[in-house]
């Protein structure tokens, strides 16, 4: 049976090796499993193959910016810092925390500093004295300090959404005929992220709102919100062709090619397990690599690899 931390398919790997559907299709979701875990375990990573929410704890850094550990993040629910609940930034202006989406997306960012977040927070529980707010030593406005992820013992909470998505582009489907109901289901419904927009064949957008829809107007479904994946729209779209662009949690698609090819040929070396070489008659010799992983398939693994001490 597949597992949640498969990086690929069996059919994926049949198409690598050139081969018809075979009796090994359970060998093969075996070592698809197996090798998803080897390449978790040399990343360092703890999920790849989608989306994913955490709840997690961490000792504040005194920094600016905190690390989570799983990433790229996609959205934060909550955070707090020795029990103070942490505002979201509207702006990345206004002071509250932010999502740092340069690079790897993995860092969580504060802005302001404490009197730029209503009243002063007991304590300065969760804000460094003034004495370091620039670069260079120089000192803050009178009375205020830069807010910061005060050092403590697992004193930072945060719940957040985390993980790979790749975009389906204009996925054709069909809105019901009356009576209806007027839904759609796409197909990636189990893994649905997030909507990019609904079309008509010729290309005019349709309007996406919150509750009941009208002419060219629809409901989106949210992440993880029953029934996943289904689009609802109204009466006047009844019967018509329509156009879905979405985003969906799936490993990324050159980490996918990467574990088909892992597994491939893993799959081929059983027939020769523990041979360098083979004689053959009047012909020469075989030669069988003796990496453990193909260069190609490693160097993609390596761009994958935890990047941060958390």
């Amino acid at each position: 049976m597949p597992n949640a931390i498969d990086l690929t398919t069996v059919a994926a790997v049949n198409a690598i090796l050139n081969q018809a559907p075979t009796a090994d299709s359970a060998l093969l979701q075996a070592e698809i499993t197996a090798y998803s875990q080897n390449i978790l375990t040399r990343t360092g990573r703890g999920f790849l193959s989608g989306v994913r929410a955490y709840k997690e704890r961490y000792n504040g850094n005194g920094s600016l910016e905190l690390a989570l550990r799983n990433y790229p993040i996609l959205a934060v629910s909550s955070l707090s810092i020795n029990g103070i609940a942490i505002p979201a930034s509207p702006d990345y202006q206004q002071a509250g925390y932010v999502i740092d989406t340069e690079g790897s997306g993995a860092f969580i960012g504060l802005i302001g500093s404490q009197n730029g977040l209503g009243p002063a927070l007991p304590d300065d529980r969760w804000a460094v004295r003034p004495g370091s707010w620039g670069s260079y030593g120089s000192a803050p406005p009178l009375g205020e300090a830069p807010y910061r992820f005060a050092q403590g013992l697992q004193n930072v909470a945060v719940a957040y959404v985390a993980g790979y998505t790749v975009n389906a582009a204009a996925e054709a489907n069909t809105a019901p005929v009356s009576p209806g109901p007027y839904t759609v289901a796409v197909a990636n419904k189990a893994t649905f992220w997030a909507d990019q927009g609904v079309t008509l064949d010729d290309g005019t957008s349709l309007e996406a709102v919150a509750s009941a829809p009208g002419a060219m107007q629809y409901i989106a479904p949210q992440w993880n919100v029953a029934p996943l994946g289904v689009y609802t729209f109204n009466s006047a779209q009844a019967g018509v062709a329509l156009n879905f662009s979405y985003a969906y949690g799936a490993p990324p698609f050159d980490l996918q090619e990467a574990a088909g090819r892992l597994v491939a040929e893993m799959y081929r070396k059983r027939t020769w397990i523990g041979q360098s070489s083979q004689m053959q008659p009047q012909v020469g010799t075989t030669a069988y690599s003796r990496l453990e992983v193909e260069i190609g398939s490693a160097m993609v693994i390596e761009r994958y690899k935890m990047r941060f001490l958390v």
